[in-house]
């Protein structure tokens, strides 16, 4: 009896306010006696995403109850709360750490924590929205950081439950980089700069094979190399789009421009080549 009356009085204590600005914002919150009926309660508030109280639970177990196996849920929890609020770099930093402190936990081995790292630097590339330049012309940093995540993930937890979203939003990432990279290109190609334009389109081709978008960005090299009279590497793009994609609409085209470099130019001055 007097066990249990010490705990109501614990608990009536811990609900208190602190003094320290910890119901400075946000609902009040009801602690409660067990560590999992404060995590518990953690989890209530964030599905109902009132973040502040459920950080505040969390927060709870973490320092009331380090020994629980509740402490390391509710430290994760934290770092769901951040992500689940937009508080991206907080949520990577706190989803790194639980990583480094309990390297053997189940949702460290799941690779749960590792692909939520991936989620957070996905959530920050930019979208296209009406009253803003279009993504394609904002900074790619976040995609460029959440693509090397997503490779580390699939390289070290290929076979998890993650793993094939992981996969779809790798290659969203790696749209959203082809597309500032050809919008550069294309830009350079629009102030007369087709060397500009050149460079850009085989770093793509070099740096982000296998996306889809080679058909495109071949015959746009190749259209690049025609006007800049450099004819020996406008037939290597031709051809290795009509090689390599023969059944698409743009290897016709390259036909096309082959044809052309044939009858205008003839085998003469193929070998003309530009810096």
């Amino acid at each position: 009896m007097r066990k249990a009356a010490l705990l109501v009085a614990y608990a009536l204590v811990a609900a208190l306010p602190t003094g320290c600005g910890d119901d400075a914002k946000g609902k009040p919150v009801s602690y409660q006696l067990t560590a999992k009926q404060n995590y518990d309660k953690g989890l209530a508030e964030l599905k109902d995403e009132n973040f502040i109280e459920a950080i505040k639970y969390f927060s709870f177990v973490k320092t009331r109850f380090p020994f629980s196996r509740f402490a390391p849920l509710a430290e994760l929890r934290i770092a769901d709360t951040h992500l689940a609020r937009g508080r991206y770099v907080e949520a990577i930093d706190a989803y790194r750490q639980f990583i480094r402190f309990h390297p053997t936990h189940e949702f460290v081995d799941n690779g749960y924590a590792s692909y939520k790292i991936c989620e957070s630097y996905y959530k920050q590339i930019p979208d296209d929205w009406f009253l803003s330049p279009p993504a394609s012309e904002k900074d790619q940093s976040a995609a460029k950081d959440a693509l090397r995540e997503y490779d580390q993930f699939i390289s070290k937890y290929p076979g998890t439950r993650y793993a094939k979203e992981a996969r779809q939003q790798r290659q969203e990432c790696l749209r959203r980089l082809i597309d500032a990279e050809l919008y550069v290109a294309r830009f350079y190609l629009g102030r007369n700069q087709p060397k500009g334009t050149a460079l850009r389109l085989r770093y793509i081709l070099e740096n982000y094979p296998g996306t889809g978008n080679e058909p495109d960005i071949l015959l746009l090299l190749g259209q690049t190399y025609l006007q800049m009279e450099q004819l020996d590497r406008a037939r290597a793009a031709f051809e290795r789009l009509m090689t390599e994609h023969p059944g698409e609409f743009h290897a016709r085209r390259a036909k096309l421009y082959l044809d052309y470099i044939a009858r205008r130019y003839g085998k003469s001055d193929a070998g003309r080549q530009g810096s």
